[in-house]
């Protein structure tokens, strides 16, 4: 690549990173209209619900979500990019969020799977995969931390979690 490409990567990444930064800021901030701002026409979104594919239905399901919580904090952690053209890539954000689900205060810890697009000279969500490592009232955390049954949302019953002990390389390590 030559200087200007380099540096137009550059100021690409940087922008990708401040995407994820503005969500979760919008999130918290009860921000509708801004979070569907970062998502395409066609974005999908996977999480606890399985699959939601369009921006509408998307931003329906965050309404549902955020109606049941109170103050939410969210904070990204690490954030890796792959260029995979000059206007789509993807990443891996490994992040925090803590929930109020009144009354308990509720913490994740997740790893979110995503692929961007420039769209108008933006880069946006196309699509944005929720990976759970647990999930759990913050006074149960330290013996969440000890088995596979990390998924404790509130009125369910505790499920295993997506990651690590689906991944691949975890498998193969583990024998």
């Amino acid at each position: 690549m030559d200087l200007e490409q380099r540096i137009r990567r550059l100021e690409d990444r940087a922008e990708l990173q401040e995407l994820v930064a503005v969500y979760g800021r919008r999130i918290d901030d009860r921000d509708i209209e801004g979070i569907a701002d970062l998502y395409t026409e066609d974005a999908m979104f996977d999480s606890t619900d399985g699959p939601i594919s369009g921006r509408e239905p998307v931003i329906a399901y965050y309404r549902r979500q955020l109606d049941r919580y109170g103050m939410t904090y969210h904070y990204p952690h690490s954030h890796t990019i792959e260029f995979t053209g000059p206007d789509t890539a993807t990443g891996v954000v490994s992040a925090h969020a803590e929930l109020a689900i009144l009354p308990t205060p509720f913490v994740v810890a997740l790893r979110y799977v995503d692929a961007y697009r420039r769209e108008e000279g933006r880069w946006k969500f196309v699509s944005r995969r929720a990976l759970q490592l647990y999930a759990a009232p913050l006074a149960e955390l330290p013996d969440v931390l000890a088995t596979t049954q990390r998924r404790r949302w509130p009125g369910t019953e505790p499920t295993g979690a997506d990651i690590p002990e689906n991944l691949d390389t975890w498998k193969a390590y583990v024998g």
